[in-house]
């Protein structure tokens, strides 16, 4: 479906002159990061090479059409190192890789990364460039108001059930919020929601397991 067919089928849903197209819009695509950061889904698989530096951390990558999906857990897939050619260990707890490297300066090859809202941070810092592979999910690029602007990656037959009554639902909490105490079109549509987010995880099916790298102290073998 384009955004167009996405678009009318929220404004029949809701009557409601006062949300403009570009509102709607802005809704469905809210919905389409929703449903991206809620779901691994196979067509947002993408990758990014970026630099080392000297300091501890680089920007991930965040140009419209590949750009990192920062709110999704578990975003980052794979890491590789071009100059030690293997691959490097994610960290998925903040707190962890700073209880390892808590002034983020050790010089060494790169041996853990770790995500930080933005940035993609790194330890040790080698003392010459390394090149990073990074595998993840991007965010979908956004729809844009025209017939030849569709949602990207989800798949056809969930796109109106996921977008539409997303988009309805989050409309509907602020229509309704002055009703005492009842929502029906708000709960309705959070439910149909939720439903569509349910087949297309049975849909997509699980995700790929993650290699485990396991660290052992010397003790562990005396």
């Amino acid at each position: 479906m384009n955004s167009r067919e996405l678009i009318e089928l929220v404004e029949i849903k809701i009557l409601d002159s006062s949300y403009t197209q570009p509102m709607i819009l802005g809704r469905l695509n809210k919905g389409a990061r929703r449903v991206a950061a809620m779901v691994d889904l196979p067509l947002l698989k993408s990758s990014a090479t970026v630099q080392t530096g000297t300091g501890a951390y680089v920007a991930l990558p965040s140009s419209e059409n590949n750009a990192f999906h920062v709110d999704k857990e578990r975003a980052l897939i794979f890491v590789a190192s071009q100059g030690q050619d293997k691959e490097i260990n994610i960290m998925e707890s903040w707190i962890k890789f700073l209880q390892k490297y808590p002034r983020l300066d050790e010089a060494y090859d790169v041996y853990d990364v770790c995500v930080r809202s933005r940035n993609l941070y790194y330890q040790g810092i080698p003392s010459t460039s390394d090149t990073l592979d990074l595998h993840f999910y991007r965010k979908p690029v956004p729809m844009r108001d025209n017939r030849d602007s569709e949602p990207d990656g989800i798949p056809d037959f969930l796109q109106e059930d996921l977008l539409v009554n997303f988009a309805a639902w989050d409309i509907f909490k602020e229509i309704e919020q002055d009703i005492s105490g009842r929502s029906p079109e708000t709960d309705k549509h959070r439910e149909l929601f939720a439903g569509a987010v349910a087949e297309l995880k049975s849909f997509v099916g699980e995700p790929d397991a993650r290699p485990i790298h396991y660290e052992y102290d010397e003790g562990d073998f005396i």
